[in-house]
């Protein structure tokens, strides 16, 4: 019992400085244990005065907090007779301050993402009127904030991919790669990026990678095609055209490419 007497006396002595901190639930959840460890121990007569000392500060603390006060109305007050309608209390207030965090996390959430969504649509607008600059900043500054977004960094690639600022997206994608080196779509962004630019060895090996991946994906095998299509390796690209439709026969373009590689050949 004495060690969590222990417990129960440092969460105690804790609560004022939680409080200044503005620390309030774990204060709140401080003095809650206290209080259960008081009610339920059988304490001598100077550990009884030092806890009930102690509990009196807590409360001290908690009453003069205005936040709390606005979230949980009820003074908070410890009378001989009704600590368990204190206990209770606490508790109450103990579950409002967790409600009261959730819905502020929730809130907040949603408010980064109602940011992060209006800056790619804005970013995009500039990227339609010319003004990559502009847009790759904002991107930047957008990815650097929430960096450990992986999905942002693809959103911003495609962005850029779309709007045919490829050498840009390249960079958003070499960021995404950092935070997960196995991801098929990464890979495929790469080719797509790599062959608008003329790399096209590079582009194959992104697409390889990806195929390794996912090695039964038509739109992979496509995308592979119009790679070999570039580079006029048309027994490839029928070759990768005819995986694509083995996987799916309704695959359209995938037949029209298959016609046109064997004109070609």
């Amino acid at each position: 019992m004495s060690a969590e007497l222990n417990k129960a006396r440092k969460n105690l002595t804790n609560v004022p400085s939680l409080m200044k901190q503005n620390k309030l639930l774990a204060a709140v959840t401080a003095l809650q244990e206290g209080l259960v460890t008081f009610l339920k121990g059988s304490l001598m007569q100077n550990e009884k005065k030092e806890f009930l000392e102690l509990i009196d500060r807590s409360l001290h603390a908690l009453n003069s907090n205005h936040a709390l006060r606005q979230l949980y109305p009820v003074l908070l007050k410890l009378e001989t007779g009704k600590e368990k309608e204190l206990l209770q209390n606490v508790r109450e207030l103990q579950s409002a301050l967790q409600e009261d965090m959730t819905s502020e996390a929730m809130d907040t959430m949603a408010e980064m993402e109602k940011r992060k969504k209006e800056t790619l649509e804005n970013a995009r607008k500039m990227l339609s009127r010319g003004e990559y600059d502009k847009a790759d900043s904002a991107l930047g500054k957008l990815v650097r904030e929430f960096d450990d977004d992986f999905d942002l960094k693809i959103n911003a690639a495609d962005i850029l991919i779309n709007a045919e600022a490829y050498q840009k997206a390249l960079d958003y994608l070499k960021m995404a790669y950092k935070d997960n080196p196995s991801s098929v779509h990464i890979y495929n962004r790469l080719g797509m990026a790599l062959r608008k630019l003329g790399r096209y060895e590079d582009s194959e090996k992104a697409y390889k990678q990806a195929l390794k991946l996912t090695p039964r994906d038509e739109y992979l095998y496509f995308n592979m095609g119009r790679l070999y299509m570039d580079m006029q390796k048309w027994a490839e690209a029928l070759q990768a055209a005819e995986k694509a439709l083995r996987i799916n026969p309704d695959f359209k373009q995938a037949q029209k490419m298959i016609q046109y590689s064997l004109k070609k050949i």
